[in-house]
């Protein structure tokens, strides 16, 4: 029998509670697991009876705790799973597995990453926010004893499993409302649930509307009599600051069992569900509101965006009702020690984009309403509770414990399958196939070293030259070679892509209903801005310490750096280039790659935005266009002349690798010794 340790407020009426719970289950699948547990506390929040099984592996866990004090060797466990945050950590077992919801904000204080350097052999999150807070976050440590600095980061690897659709039966909830069209916020009073936007918003927009209510399900940290004394005077003075009103504001508190609250979401009075949050490492309340298939209005931000989109008339899509935000510092009063850092950022939601959303739903609720029923069909598809149980087994365990047989396989078992695939188009779907599935990134990288060695790739960028070519050629020359895109040249020649790059610049949403190839992002957002397989984060900005100045190209291989990539500056320096070097291409072919402002001028960089284009310039941006941002545009002629001042040293590097770099276009500048050849 292996002996697991479950630290863990398994007993408390929490969010890390539910969390808790969730792990014992996934513990309790396998029968060869000898789990003993150490009842944590949580805050102030109240306890919850124990089941049968929970006690029996508490009192199992005292028996430990004995067999200690005496001595007994064989009391030892091998695996500790400690369920919190990471600074209250403590090892304990050979192997130590943290499972935490992550932060809020966009890093991790740095007690946390201490605890990866001394005992945390893995973390587990509930969302891709809470991983990138992890993996992204650096601090630089001044070492005072022989005055050198270095980077602190997360030393372990980081697994996502999101929380399960859970199927809960009961009586309904017996409670009625005067109004017939309800928003539902369940959140606690303080700093990060943004309750008093929530409310102030609500007012402002439907305060002649009787016929209007907003529900607040809400404390301030326990459910005493106490508590709904204080939590009542604080709603009814944010209230009253906003004056005369006809819509309705209720308040609950206390104790509601599972069973109720999805009662609540399924109240035939509560239309929608509303969260102005700052930021969320999960977001449960509105996961529950998702699977209950209830319209969502929220903050466009964190966690709870991992379970957000959905399939509708076969594409994806953000399906709720985004909140527009700002991406700022928190306040000083949400700063917390081992928490929370003086230098986080969250979520700021601008109430006019607010009030225009809850607006919108109440209007237009039948078209939000089909959104959240695309949305629940997507969220109860991929939310199995048992996929779940068996994500948590495997992340521990090893894939040695997988259902699923497909799983099971080593990288090496599926890289051999894919360089059986001698097509190189038919290769390319297999590995979007493994990529897009529940491998880490080191995993994915591993998987695709060489995986189209002596290939020839097409790459095309988006340069005015992009579309000066005919482009039945250049789809012919795509259906039997690799194809790589470059942002909004995808939109062009899609359908015979095998590869898609973008990052945060001029940055769309892009539709891959038809064809759906590898997907990379590269970008200084520490989340992910769209569908991608593999994500890096671009550190810092710096041109004093960027490629095209340093020319250290070694260094920022995918093998030495699998989660960061350097600045460039430019997509193609930054994680094109080395996307080809690990794929093992031998001969690399741009279209598009121009590298040329026109007439010196910022808003003609691209095919779209060309005098006299035939394309509408609005249909390929949807944020961050670099031609509005002055700063931007400021440094353009600057990053024109070291990128190519750069360009022979690329091409030499790019040579020792094995690639042959050639290029399809009448104005870059590159030097002579990069061959320029027609399409």
């Amino acid at each position: 029998m292996t002996k697991v340790l479950l630290e863990a407020p398994i007993l408390t009426k929490s969010g890390y509670g539910e969390h808790s719970r969730l792990v014992f289950d996934a513990l309790r699948e396998n029968k060869n697991l000898e789990i003993m547990i150490n009842p944590l506390r949580w805050g102030s929040t109240t306890f919850s009876l124990p089941s049968g099984a929970v006690l029996d592996s508490i009192q199992a866990f005292g028996s430990y705790v004995q067999n200690c004090k005496n001595s007994n060797k064989n009391a030892e466990f091998d695996i500790q799973i400690h369920v919190g945050i990471p600074n209250e950590f403590e090892k304990k077992a050979p192997y130590s597995v943290c499972v935490t919801a992550g932060i809020e904000t966009d890093r991790v204080d740095p007690s946390w990453l201490i605890k990866t350097h001394q005992g945390i052999d893995k973390i587990i999150v509930p969302s891709n926010h809470a991983k990138v807070g992890f993996t992204s976050t650096n601090y630089e440590i001044q070492n005072n004893t022989n005055n050198t600095r270095s980077i602190l980061n997360c030393a372990c690897p980081v697994d996502v499993i999101h929380y399960p659709v859970k199927e809960v039966t009961g009586p309904p909830l017996d409670i009625d409302f005067s109004t017939d069209f309800n928003f539902l916020t369940v959140a606690m009073i303080g700093p990060r649930k943004n309750l008093e936007l929530t409310i102030t918003g609500f007012i402002e927009e439907f305060k002649d509307n009787e016929n209007v209510g907003l529900i607040v399900k809400t404390n301030m940290s326990r459910n005493s009599t106490m508590d709904r004394v204080n939590t009542k005077k604080t709603i009814e003075g944010i209230v009253e600051s906003c004056g005369e009103k006809k819509c309705k504001i209720y308040l609950l508190h206390g104790d509601l069992s599972e069973s109720e609250i999805i009662s609540l979401y399924s109240h035939p009075k509560i239309k929608a569900y509303v969260s102005t949050t700052h930021g969320e490492g999960y977001g449960l309340p509105i996961f529950d509101a998702v699977h209950s298939g209830m319209p969502v209005v929220a903050t466009d931000w964190s966690g709870h965006l991992d379970f957000l989109t959905g399939e509708l008339k076969g594409k994806q899509k953000k399906l709720f009702a985004k909140i527009e935000y700002d991406l700022k510092k928190v306040p000083k009063s949400a700063v917390w020690e081992n928490l929370i850092t003086a230098e986080s950022k969250w979520a700021y939601p601008k109430k006019t984009s607010y009030k225009s959303q809850i607006s919108k739903v109440y209007k237009d609720y039948g078209m939000y309403k089909k959104w959240a029923n695309a949305l629940e069909q997507t969220v109860r598809k991929n939310h199995k509770l048992d996929d779940i149980l068996d994500q948590y087994l495997v992340s521990i365990f090893g894939k040695s414990f997988a259902k699923d047989v497909e799983t099971e396989k080593t990288i090496k078992e599926l890289r051999d399958e894919a360089l059986s695939i001698k097509n190189v188009k038919q290769r390319a779907k297999f590995a979007k196939k493994v990529t897009s599935g529940n491998l880490s990134q080191t995993e994915k990288i591993e998987f695709l070293k060489d995986l189209f060695k002596d290939e020839k790739a097409y790459v095309l960028s988006c340069g005015p030259t992009l579309t000066d070519h005919d482009s039945d050629k250049i789809r012919q020359l795509l259906k039997n070679n690799l194809g790589i895109s470059i942002k909004q040249s995808f939109d062009l020649f899609g359908d015979d892509i095998d590869i898609h790059i973008y990052n945060c610049a001029n940055f769309k949403e892009y539709d891959y209903s038809k064809n759906s190839p590898i997907v990379l992002e590269a970008s200084t957002s520490p989340y992910k801005l769209g569908q991608c397989d593999l994500k890096f984060f671009i550190r810092e900005r710096d041109f004093n310490k960027s490629l095209s100045v340093t020319n250290d190209f070694d260094s920022w291989t995918f093998e030495k750096q699998p989660l960061l990539r350097p600045y460039g500056p430019g997509i193609m320096y930054e994680v094109v280039f080395y996307t080809l070097q690990h794929l093992g291409i031998s001969e690399v072919i741009t279209i598009g790659w121009d590298n040329k402002l026109i007439e010196g001028e910022a808003n003609q960089q691209h095919f779209y935005d060309k005098k006299g284009s035939k394309f509408e310039k609005s249909n390929f941006i949807h944020s961050n266009e670099v031609a509005d941002n002055q700063a931007s545009v400021n440094t353009l002629s600057h990053e024109e002349k070291i990128t190519t001042d750069t360009m022979l040293p690329w091409y030499d590097w790019l040579k020792s690798t094995g690639i042959e770099l050639k290029i399809v276009s009448s104005i870059n500048p590159a030097p002579e010794e990069i061959q320029r050849i027609e399409v």
